[in-house]
């Protein structure tokens, strides 16, 4: 094959690693596609040279983000906003290339393998650590759906399937690289299928033997969505009048209070608005609590309220927050929403500070929408033991479903079932090991209301305990076999 047919190969082979990229993240649901994309990026990297290889795979991840997360970028600052993070995340994803393709050719036989995950990984303790949106963009998220898989959140949080996936693509490299040399090739591809084999049996097992770790103690919860925010907002923006203003917000709300007085005499013990669905001026709130409280202590239910309260003709941020009412009609937590304040500046942030309250039926937490993106913060759920965590939320077309399935790996990571009601997304609701127990698209569904039985003892998990050790071990492991590869001083290798 001649020189420009093997060019041709190479930049198809790219192309398709993209394309393949970009329809696994983000808007799209492709779990193998995640898998297989970065295999022949990587390819195309180690076969040339580094200035042109890179450039390329820069180009070649800002037509995969543009893919994957154009659409919901376009939501917030429109094209330059999709354009500015398209470059700014293609060259962070295109760094652990970077670093396969300066320092495989310095390690020996199947260390080598190692450089390219361990890389991805570090970046995205990076990311998701530093990012003010949070985990958006990690690798985990691409394989919703894959229960078994998913299971290792619980053990090494989202971090561990990007280092397994990473590990995949750069063994299939070497494995080809080093076709000739069958027993090497076939001890390397044992290792790593071994590794893959225990992770899916974890997987397997947990979740077969779920039913026998007490989990069988249920409660009712119901999740309402009567009508979108959005659609209040369309008649506001018709209205001058301020009285008539508050009046139509009162109707808003008493929809809402009618739907919950509906699902608590039909067995609801537990009921989640989604978020910003409580809506008033900032002189009406008190007595829309008091409506709250005693609409709760008449029908004997924990009520989580999302609150959006407003100051018109001033200067006041508006209030993004969540009141749990429990059935005396008590106020047990009050939850101002912290994260996606980058891009919601006009309200006021929350601390972080997560609280619990213990119930008849268990432990109950809620936070609020993109509260659910910080992994790190999530994790005092685990600490506080956590039964059921409530998530009102509030989203857009262009992030149904993925913004919901992110969510859920919350619960894995922490053990705790998780019940997230949305206005323009998916609904859901999930037990401990993310196992659907029910779900209500807005976009797709007549009624909008998600009831179902959830379990709600806490189950432990070791990411709860240890996954802030793991996180620091793979960052440890990178630079580690950077010096490895820098000071190739070693004896008996």
């Amino acid at each position: 094959m001649n020189t420009k047919s093997n060019t041709i190969l190479s930049i198809l082979m790219l192309l398709a690693g993209s394309l393949l990229v970009g329809f696994s993240m983000g808007r799209w649901l492709a779990p193998l596609a995640a898998w297989i994309g970065p295999v022949l990026i990587m390819r195309y990297a180690r076969d040339h040279k580094v200035g042109r290889g890179f450039l390329l795979i820069i180009i070649a991840y800002i037509l995969a983000f543009v893919i994957g997360f154009g659409g919901i970028w376009m939501h917030f600052g429109g094209l330059l906003a999709v354009s500015f993070f398209a470059v700014l995340y293609a060259f962070l994803w295109s760094l652990p290339y970077l670093a396969d393709r300066l320092l495989n050719g310095r390690l020996p036989g199947f260390s080598s393998t190692f450089v390219y995950p361990l890389a991805a990984t570090t970046l995205e303790f990076l990311i998701i650590h530093t990012n003010p949106v949070g985990a958006w963009g990690a690798t985990g998220f691409t394989q919703y759906g894959d229960l078994p898989l998913m299971q290792l959140a619980s053990v090494t949080g989202m971090i561990g399937i990007t280092f397994l996936m990473g590990w995949f693509a750069s063994v299939a490299n070497w494995a080809w690289e080093n076709r000739r040399s069958g027993a090497e090739v076939l001890r390397g591809l044992g290792v790593f299928g071994a590794v893959l084999v225990v992770v899916f049996l974890f997987g397997f097992l947990r979740l077969n033997l779920a039913p026998l770790s007490g989990t069988d103690q249920t409660v009712r919860v119901a999740g309402i969505t009567t009508e979108s925010l959005d659609s209040l907002t369309m008649r506001l923006s018709e209205i001058s009048d301020p009285v008539t203003a508050r009046l139509e917000m009162q109707s808003h709300n008493d929809a809402y209070f009618s739907a919950t007085v509906r699902e608590a005499q039909a067995g609801a013990k537990v009921i989640v608005w989604p978020e910003l669905s409580a809506t008033a001026v900032g002189s009406d709130e008190a007595s829309l609590i008091a409506q709250a409280q005693e609409v709760a202590r008449q029908n004997g239910i924990y009520l989580a309220l999302p609150l959006y309260i407003s100051y018109p003709d001033t200067d006041q941020l508006i209030e993004n927050k969540l009141v749990l009412i429990d059935p005396t009609g008590e106020i047990v937590i009050e939850h101002i929403k912290y994260g996606g304040h980058v891009i919601e500046f006009y309200r006021i942030q929350g601390d972080g500070k997560l609280q619990a309250v213990d119930t008849p039926f268990g432990v109950l937490s809620a936070i609020i929408c993109y509260d659910a993106d910080y992994p790190a913060v999530v994790q005092q759920s685990g600490l506080n033991g956590t039964g059921l965590m409530l998530v009102p939320s509030k989203d857009w077309l262009e992030i149904d479903p993925v913004h919901t399935h992110m969510a859920v790996f919350r619960a894995i990571e922490n053990g705790m079932s998780l019940v997230r009601q949305a206005d323009l997304n998916l609904s859901i609701a999930v037990d401990a090991y993310g196992r659907v127990l029910a779900q209500a698209d807005f976009f797709g569904a007549t009624d909008r209301t998600l009831v179902a039985q959830v379990p709600v003892k806490h189950v432990p998990t070791l990411y709860t305990s240890f996954g802030r050790y793991f996180e620091w071990l793979f960052v440890a492991g990178f630079l580690f076999i950077v010096a490895w590869a820098v000071f190739p001083r070693r004896q008996g290798i």
